[in-house]
């Protein structure tokens, strides 16, 4: 039996319609017990086709790496387990749903003969199909479907091209790598984050230094002092207007900050003469944008469409399970050579059955270049037809990807770029042409001669809007500029002093964030580091930075208000006290760098075994700087008191829910009665009883004669409880532990106490 494996039971079912054969879904049931309701059985099974071929799915991850505790023999994971590194790391379902759905592919397999991976094209993709083929002891046959599209033709041609999942391992190792790394630096640093802070401070690779960017700017605009500065527009002849090319020795830190001089060069300059001292008129054109990579998609629709990425996310995946668009999940730009043949078909279909107005389909843009597509092209339509039924905010997703292909085949916008200066004596008694004129007002005036809209027809442009203009001369009025020739003398009908103000920087909104995600080089100050960053793809990947938005804001870390991000004072905190501690995860570079080197595994320039030991290697240096770091330095962070028990600077003052006063400790874990504020006597548990009663010594073997205390190293005393259990104490840090079940001369769960 083959037996394909898709990431989720909607590709699986359109694998099964082109392989064809009947197609007959059962539900799994032989091959676990449990029974589940309807929504979730609906969700597990296998499909049967013909010729001997299966097709089943996963439900995206089906398994997942177990927690940290689970490595630790108590169970309970303390300050002291930090970081914990699995010898053999282990996986488990993430849920019941899953658990049964892995259960039907672990049946299956053992029944198949070759497997075909068809997880989606990317690190997620590979790596959730393939963890469940190793957890599963699979070690047969296995092939790779590698799907750009879902329509029929597509999976087809795919279906015909499968190749042996070999090729694919470093794609695997790669995302593996991010797994582990996230586990190690991200899960565990949040632990210390927890134990350190007396608090749940979630932090992580990539959320960090992108809230870092987030809170960054938000402060740069808190102390944003605005300024007023002076231009000159001067009116010349009948309908030029030129702004003043404002002499540098007037200037501080780019801005004429004084009005005088400006009110003295209008006075000046009205009602003299201005010779053409230069003329220039360039030809230009401008070809239409690249098609869509999903943060260009994610961005424009932000910007145009007024929509969150997440939900640009969501359209773009609909859009792909409906056969209307290709894959989704793409950071290429570009466009195989041989799909330009298919061309005039495509513009048909997506046209109501005619070529759309300007479009020639030979025309050949720069996106069609085959060297530079890798895993995937850029996102275009398939030519299937839209379902009347789909998502509004996906119809409009998808009209800007219809929008996006049809301008590859529509002319440049051509146009004449014109620039004129003139000269206008500074001093009232000269003329222009006077061989004494020394000082001169200098003006300039530029207009952009549009003779072709090509592609710009549409009346889109993906371009922002540019901010401001040239701090010296203003930014170049709209207007057209007639031709000039130099030595021509044109009247000054009239001059005005512009008064602005400088602005502050823009908030982020989602697509602004991920285009400074993807760009992070920008925010890096080591030109080193900057030119090497500048090369590779950011912080986070297009599959996973609209998650990081979303899971700060889950995290209350930041929040939105008329579509701008603004971080929240938790947010600041969190921030600050990384920054305080010196955690180098709020460093937009260190982060970068982690992403590179993920980026190299899949290009097999840095081996998988290389880059884990980086990573535990940084785990372990974070975890120790939280840790080890002053409470005090830390903004925001929980007081901390010296603990009775083993000595560290490690007790924080808690209220149990029925509202008693007193003090644990986030190293030993001992409980403290409050005097007076700070921690006193010990809060011992009676086993007896389950309360902080005062455990009683009762008899046991010699002083001392117990396996070691795992906080302070020192032998532990054995004794019993009331009830005749047995237990074993330390007078050092006062902790008690129950005998391990299995050998009941070591240590087993800590003794906790209730509260």
């Amino acid at each position: 039996m083959r037996l394909v494996i898709a990431e989720k039971p909607s590709v699986a079912r359109e694998v099964a319609a082109v392989i064809g054969g009947g197609g007959k879904r059962r539900d799994g049931s032989e091959f676990f017990r449990k029974k589940l309701k309807a929504a979730d059985a609906a969700r597990v099974g296998y499909i049967e086709c013909g010729g001997a071929i299966t097709v089943s799915w996963c439900l995206g991850h089906l398994l997942e790496q177990r927690a940290p505790e689970s490595y630790v023999a108590s169970g309970k994971l303390g300050a002291a387990d930090l970081p914990v590194v699995p010898e053999e790391w282990k996986l488990a379902p993430r849920d019941e749903v899953s658990a049964c759905q892995f259960a039907v592919l672990a049946g299956l397999l053992k029944r198949a003969s070759e497997v075909v991976h068809a997880g989606d094209g990317d690190r997620e993709g590979q790596l959730l199909v393939e963890e469940v083929l190793v957890e599963a002891g699979w070690r047969g046959k296995t092939l790779r479907l590698w799907l750009s599209a879902l329509d029929d033709e597509s999976v087809k041609l795919a279906w015909a091209k499968v190749k042996s999942n070999e090729h694919y391992l470093k794609l695997y190792l790669a995302g593996l790598g991010r797994q582990r790394a996230d586990w190690l630096i991200s899960l565990q640093g949040s632990y210390a984050m927890t134990q350190r802070l007396g608090a749940l401070w979630p932090i992580g690779r990539v959320q960090s230094a992108a809230l870092a960017l987030i809170v960054d700017r938000q402060r740069e605009i808190e102390h944003f002092t605005q300024r007023d500065h002076y231009t000159v527009n001067a009116r010349l002849g009948a309908d030029i207007t030129a702004g003043w090319q404002i002499p540098q020795d007037l200037l501080i830190e780019g801005l004429l900050l004084d009005r005088a001089p400006a009110e003295a060069c209008a006075a000046t300059v009205t009602g003299r003469d201005a010779r053409v001292e230069k003329f220039t008129a360039k030809k230009g054109e401008r070809a239409a944008p690249l098609p869509f990579s999903l943060s260009a998609l994610q961005k424009l629709a932000s910007r145009r469409l007024k929509i969150r990425v997440a939900a640009v996310d969501k359209a773009a995946q609909a859009l792909y399970e409906a056969k209307v668009t290709t894959y989704p999940r793409t950071d290429c730009q570009y466009l195989p050579e041989e799909q330009l043949g298919d061309a005039a078909r495509l513009l048909k279909a997506i046209n109501g059955g005619s070529l759309p107005k300007g479009t020639e389909p030979s025309r050949r843009h720069r996106a069609w270049n085959s060297k530079k597509v890798s895993a995937h092209h850029a996102i275009i339509p398939t030519g299937q037809p839209l379902p009347a039924g789909i998502d509004p905010d996906a119809r409009r997703v998808y009209e800007l990807i219809c929008e996006s292909y049809i301008r590859l085949f529509m002319g440049p916008e051509t146009f004449e770029q014109r620039e004129a200066i003139f000269l206008c004596p500074a001093d009232p008694a000269i003329t222009p042409d006077d061989p004494a004129c020394r000082a001169q007002h200098r003006f300039k005036a530029s207009a952009k001669i549009v003779e072709e809209k090509g592609w710009t027809a549409l009346g889109a442009d993906d371009e922002d809007d540019k901010e401001g203009g040239d701090a010296r001369t203003g930014p170049s009025p709209a207007q057209g500029l007639p031709v000039l020739k130099e030595g021509q003398v044109l009247r000054c009908a009239g001059a005005e002093v512009v008064a602005k103000r400088t602005e502050p920087p823009k908030r982020y909104t989602d697509g602004t964030l991920i285009e400074a995600m993807k760009g992070i080089h920008k925010f890096v100050m080591d030109p080193k580091l900057k030119a090497r960053l500048k090369e590779t793809s950011g912080i986070g990947t297009e599959a996973t930075r609209s998650s990081v938005i979303k899971g700060l804001e889950q995290r209350a870390y930041i929040e939105l208000k008329k579509g701008a991000l603004f971080a929240t004072e938790r947010g600041c905190t969190l921030v600050d006290g990384l920054r305080a501690m010196r955690v180098p995860l709020v460093d937009p570079g260190y982060t970068a760098l982690q992403e590179d080197g993920l980026a190299e595994v899949e290009s097999g320039q840095r081996t998988f075994e290389e880059f884990y030991a980086e990573a535990v290697t940084a785990a372990r240096s974070i975890i120790a700087t939280i840790l080890n770091a002053q409470g005090e330095a830390i903004p925001g962070a929980t007081a901390m008191s010296v603990c009775p028990g083993c000595g560290e600077k490690r007790c924080v003052a808690r209220v149990s829910k029925k509202g008693w006063p007193h003090h644990k400790c986030l190293a030993c874990e001992s409980i403290f009665v409050d005097e007076n504020g700070a921690p006193g006597r010990k809060f011992e548990p009676d086993a007896a009883k389950g309360s902080g009663a005062a455990a009683t010594s009762g008899t046991g073997a010699a002083p001392g004669t117990g396996p070691k205390c795992p906080m302070c190293k020192t032998a532990t005393h054995q004794k019993k409880t009331r009830n005749g259990n047995d237990y074993f104490f330390c007078d050092g840090c006062k902790g008690a532990w129950w005998p391990d079940r299995a050998a009941p001369g070591k240590l087993g769960p800590k003794w906790e106490v209730r509260k």
